[in-house]
């Protein structure tokens, strides 16, 4: 019986430790490696796409009539922090992407109600949710999607000693 309660002891003094020492330990290690702190700020979607070719006259009107009035909108709704649209002047070959849209939300926060709260704006813009797949549809046949890829703004700063 004396048996199991040393291992059991044993057990829960390493759960303990585990618990308590190891977060202690990686934040102390983390300020003794020169006192940096890192901050996660906004998060960008950024979709690289392809304009096939003709069809950049029709992606420049889809743009001016549907996706920066639908951005604006969504800026003023809170959903999105800021939008930045970006040619490629350096393509690397024919299936390079033509034209980059970074999306920036406040947080991760924002993407988990992203589609509830911007559903009502994009609704308001196409009139119908068969105008709005109209557009999409449409906008599918003039652009191909090269790349989505999700980020995370980070920022550095130096961390004052002896603050957590």
């Amino acid at each position: 019986m004396r048996k199991y309660w040393i291992v059991l002891s044993t057990l829960l003094l390493a759960l303990l430790v585990f618990v308590f020492v190891l977060p202690w330990a990686q934040v102390a290690a983390q300020q003794a490696a020169g006192g940096v702190k890192v901050t996660p700020s906004t998060v960008t979607r950024v979709v690289l796409v392809k304009i096939n070719p003709g069809q950049r006259p029709l992606f420049d009107q889809d743009m001016m009539d549907n996706m920066i009035p639908i951005y604006d909108e969504e800026k003023k709704a809170g959903t999105l922090a800021n939008y930045e649209i970006y040619n490629n002047v350096t393509t690397n070959g024919p299936n390079d992407w033509s034209v980059g849209i970074a999306l920036t939300y406040p947080n991760y926060a924002t993407l988990d109600t992203l589609g509830e709260r911007n559903d009502p704006i994009t609704l308001k813009h196409y009139g119908s949710v068969e105008k709005r797949q109209a557009a999409a549809d449409h906008r599918n046949q003039i652009t191909t999607v090269v790349s989505s890829r999700l980020q995370r703004t980070i920022r550095y700063s130096k961390q004052a000693t002896g603050s957590n």
